[in-house]
């Protein structure tokens, strides 16, 4: 029935489904969590930010040719749809100027890129003595992975809510029939699925404030150490992690305002902490007193409208993307597997593994799609599959 099966439903599965389908390959998606459950905690993509601003480091990083086609590509989606994408300013302040040799690797290709240093007559936000700037995207998280689900579906792609026992499953539902490819989007549950159990593969918490404040229309992004937060807190002499504040508007009439800072490796707690929460809009305010509006005093007059958390599903090394070519019924006890009576022990099979990319799913989900397209070409190609 299909040539290969997408796991996962996320921004990057589902932008997997869509280059997959552009290129002939037919195909259907398969999750737990769906498009449609924006109010899900099972999995991260409703809950970003979200906006581009690339964690690569440096060209030799293969997530930056993900970034880069991203960067490109979502002015075809800004064009079809301004409400969910949208260029606006971003100012990167810096306590300390950027050598040569921490050059950002994209500053040919970002529009308006700038290196900046803050004056009396020209103070930077927050007052900082340096900053980056440049143009960027930012997104309507939950509202762009719905139209996502949205466009998949139109093209005739289904999206069957499912929760696997193991990869193995995947080769044989019921509802898709065998496959011999499935590539695995599946964040978070790379780490538990039966047949991948990826234990490099992390949770790192992350925890927002959405706020009304229609006067703030760019990106401010004080993050310098913001990855260096760690999960040691049994070591009392170990030095604080430094505290990150971040500001990205989102596409639309709301005026609303996604506000963070938070990054904790090895949590996997969903409930919102009102203390980050407070020390986030303190920091915030401190780099953009408009988030109070035009009359506004203080932090304390910032409109609230809700406390978001979600789990980036990250990954040590960085993520994962490689075709993985193995044998059906390998690990465990295969009669343990539903539908594995009925079907092929030992058959030969592939898996496009495409996960671990933490906080960066939106800003390279369309790079992520075109290497994972490729890999499947590369592969159902190998499998003599005429229609290609």
């Amino acid at each position: 029935m299909y040539d290969a099966i997408v796991l996962g439903s996320g921004v990057v599965g589902l932008s997997i489904a869509l280059e997959l389908h552009s290129r002939g390959i037919k195909v259907a998606v398969v999750a737990r969590d769906i498009a449609e459950d924006s109010t899900s905690i099972g999995f991260a993509s409703p809950w970003a930010g979200c906006n581009w601003f690339s964690f690569a480091n440096g060209l030799s990083d293969p997530a930056a040719e993900w970034d880069r086609i991203t960067y490109h590509g979502l002015d075809k989606v800004a064009k079809e749809r301004p409400d969910l994408c949208e260029k606006v300013p971003v100012w990167n302040v810096l306590e300390k100027r950027k050598g040569p040799a921490e050059a950002l690797w994209y500053k040919d290709f970002v529009t308006n890129y700038k290196d900046l240093e803050g004056s009396s007559s020209n103070p930077l936000p927050g007052n900082k003595p340096f900053a980056n700037y440049f143009e960027t995207w930012i997104l309507h998280a939950p509202n762009y992975t719905r139209y996502l689900g949205e466009k998949v579906k139109s093209l005739g792609i289904p999206i069957i809510r499912h929760r696997l026992s193991s990869i193995d499953e995947a080769y044989n539902l019921p509802s898709t029939g065998k496959v011999s490819l499935v590539i695995n989007a599946t964040g978070l549950g790379s780490r538990s699925l039966v047949g991948v159990e990826d234990e490099k593969v992390y949770p790192a918490r992350g925890q927002t404030v959405l706020v009304k404040a229609p006067l703030v229309r760019e990106c401010i992004f004080h993050v310098e150490g913001f990855f260096a937060e760690t999960d040691d807190d049994k070591d009392e002499t170990a030095k604080a992690p430094p505290q990150a504040a971040y500001m990205i508007p989102r596409p639309g009439p709301e005026g609303h305002v996604v506000l963070g800072g938070h990054y904790r490796v090895g949590d996997w707690s969903t409930n919102a902490d009102l203390k980050e929460a407070e020390r986030i809009l303190q920091d915030c305010y401190k780099l953009c007193p408009r988030l109070a509006g035009p009359n506004g005093k203080s932090w304390k007059d910032i409109e609230v409208v809700s406390h978001n958390v979600g789990l980036r599903p990250a990954r040590e090394g960085g993520a994962r993307m490689e075709l993985e070519e193995k044998r059906i019924g390998q690990v465990g006890s295969q009669n343990l597997i539903p539908g594995s009576v009925n079907s092929s022990k030992g058959r030969k099979v592939g898996v496009v593994h495409a996960y671990g990319v933490g906080g960066a799913g939106f800003q390279n989900s369309l790079g992520l799609a075109e290497k994972a397209a490729d890999l499947a070409i590369k592969y159902l190609g190998h499998q003599s599959i005429a229609k290609l």
